[in-house]
């Protein structure tokens, strides 16, 4: 077990086991290198009632080597300068709204941490073997979440390590495949029971499927973080986050799913709740006589029914009934009760 604190705090906000799920609104790079896109996007984070946005952010030509021309060109297009992060860091500010961003490369790590006075880093799954990295954003001593896509077990504890070595004390890690969109059948959401038994920090879900159902189940197995893409826009040429998106249509009713699903998973033991006992009337059963049973009769089961209301002797008591006496008559229909027969 690798230890870390079982919750880490972002902003004033406690996050792990017996706290909401922290819900974060992954803008990505869906504002298409606009800065007014980004604006919408988190309006929606705002409306939907999101716990945190987050963005990316990178520098093409440092994070994309000249052995890949088109995915340097792919990724230019997207880019945003450091100004337009601040104006979104300060957007958010001014909106009441916590601000994330996910460091693609190095040299952006001292503005987002010196300038921007970052509270918490997300390290993206490509970036969990990159040693150099992980042992600079450490040495920030941010807390960090931690995602694991397109990595194993072993690797994901190698990362774990590497971070606590050099300075990072509180951790959160992310279940993920790194796929647009990923196909159910390939998510496996035990892998975070698995997380969690080699790591006793928050444990979550980083989502890439289509849709809510998975990121919704995932969160009724307990997830403590939950990050989802958002998107404006659909049907984009050249980027693959929008299939993975929600979008203003359904981001409202999945952040308010969410919450349905925490209230019915908290609570403990099995008990009967106090708006359950008014259903014990007309859902359980009583011991009611099936004709009519003369005083001072000898009872046997088959001068008995069980049926509804439920006021009555339950029908698991049948056995305490049988043998006795009756004190009265009783007629047919009628619910047994204990002063009916002779309880000696």
């Amino acid at each position: 077990m690798i230890e870390f604190p079982t919750h880490i705090t972002i902003n004033g906000r406690p996050i792990g086991p017996g706290e909401p799920c922290y819900i974060i609104a992954e803008g990505g790079v869906s504002h298409f290198g606009q800065i007014a896109k980004a604006f919408q996007l988190i309006d929606m984070t705002i409306e939907a009632g999101a716990d945190v946005f987050k963005t990316q952010h990178y520098k093409t030509d440092t994070l994309v080597g000249p052995s890949a021309p088109e995915w340097r060109n792919r990724l230019r297009s997207k880019e945003l300068p450091d100004e337009a992060i601040v104006q979104m860091r300060d957007y958010c500010l001014q909106k009441g709204m916590p601000f994330l961003c996910t460091p693609h490369d190095e040299d952006v790590l001292p503005f987002l941490a010196d300038e921007l006075k970052i509270a918490a880093f997300k390290v993206g799954s490509g970036e969990l073997e990159n040693w150099p990295f992980l042992e600079k954003i450490a040495s920030y001593g941010r807390p960090i979440i931690l995602s694991t896509g397109m990595h194993e077990l072993e690797q994901i504890k190698d990362s774990m390590n590497i971070l606590q070595a050099n300075g990072c004390e509180e951790l959160a890690v992310l279940h993920c495949i790194t796929n647009y969109p990923a196909a159910p059948e390939n998510i496996n959401l035990t892998v975070m029971q698995q997380i969690r038994d080699l790591f006793s920090g928050p444990v979550g879900y980083s989502d890439h499927t289509v849709g809510t159902a998975v990121p919704l189940a995932a969160v009724a197995l307990g997830a403590n973080l939950l990050e989802k893409h958002i998107t404006i826009d659909r049907d984009v040429p050249n980027a693959q986050d929008w299939k993975v998106s929600c979008d203003p249509s359904n981001f409202n009713a999945f952040v308010k799913d969410i919450r349905i699903i925490e209230k019915a998973i908290s609570g403990g033991r099995k008990i009967i709740s106090e708006n359950e006992r008014d259903s014990i009337k007309w859902a359980r059963k009583s011991i009611t006589a099936a004709e009519d049973i003369p005083a001072g009769a000898t009872l046997v089961k088959e001068m008995f029914k069980y049926q509804r209301p439920g006021m009555g002797i339950s029908p698991a008591q049948i056995k305490s009934v049988i043998g006795k006496k009756t004190n009265r008559k009783i007629t047919v229909g009628a619910i047994l009760k204990g002063d009916d027969f002779d309880i000696s």
